[in-house]
């Protein structure tokens, strides 16, 4: 049952992409992308309470797991936000579902380390930040592009221009504790909270990386294409 919810996710996912997309240049398409959002996202999220359901533990272990569990964030972010963010977000959680598709969907039990409260919230922040810095390079590249047709790179910023420093600042919030909580489940672990193996290091690059975005946000006064 949800590895059928799955693929069906994926066609919606590509729909809506499509839809979102073409809407930057056909505002009459908006609501139809916004309709296969939805449904990609429902679709979605019964695949994932089903999923819960047979595993009898949270669906955020292992690749297909975690790629229905960040489709979902995605899918929703994609709802909430701008809707140039249409275009790119659904797109992505399709590409990420598509590869998750390719990894073994049998639940096994958890191990005695993976039974923590601390994981699960790290993992639920992680596919939180996640989607809405995916959500935040959607719009980005819609107002590029809109910017860019229109010639209009003096004007007042739009209401997408607006959203990406929201989307940027909430998405670098999540991504930090995202990262805190991480370092706290390594420490119960191993007594050590960082240790700059690969993953870690990648990931605080990456912190470093919006951090100074969102610092000429707020200092700086970067905004809209500048952003």
């Amino acid at each position: 049952m949800p590895e059928k919810l799955f693929v069906a996710v994926i066609v919606f996912s590509l729909i809506s992409g499509a839809l979102g997309i073409a809407s930057w240049r056909r505002d009459s398409l908006r609501a139809m992308a916004r309709a296969s959002t939805t449904v990609a996202f429902v679709l979605a999220l019964a695949a994932w309470l089903v999923r819960w359901k047979t595993a009898e533990h949270l669906p955020l272990f292992g690749t297909w797991e975690s790629a229905l569990s960040l489709a979902v964030f995605i899918l929703a972010i994609a709802m909430f936000v701008r809707t140039a963010a249409l275009g790119v977000a659904p797109l992505v959680a399709a590409i990420i579902l598509a590869h998750g598709a390719l990894y073994d969907s049998t639940a096994y039990a958890l191990t005695i380390s993976e039974r923590s409260l601390v994981v699960d919230v790290h993992s639920i922040l992680a596919w939180a930040a996640f989607a809405l810095l995916t959500a935040n390079a959607g719009i980005a590249i819609a107002v590029m592009l809109q910017r860019r047709r229109a010639e209009q790179e003096n004007a007042e910023p739009t209401a997408g221009e607006r959203s990406l420093g929201r989307t940027l600042s909430i998405g670098f919030l999540l991504y930090t504790s995202m990262i805190a909580t991480g370092a706290l489940y390594k420490f119960m672990l191993f007594g050590v909270a960082w240790s700059f193996d690969p993953i870690e290091t990648l990931a605080l690059a990456s912190w470093l990386a919006y951090g100074t975005l969102l610092h000429l946000h707020l200092m700086g006064n970067w905004n809209g294409v500048k952003l």
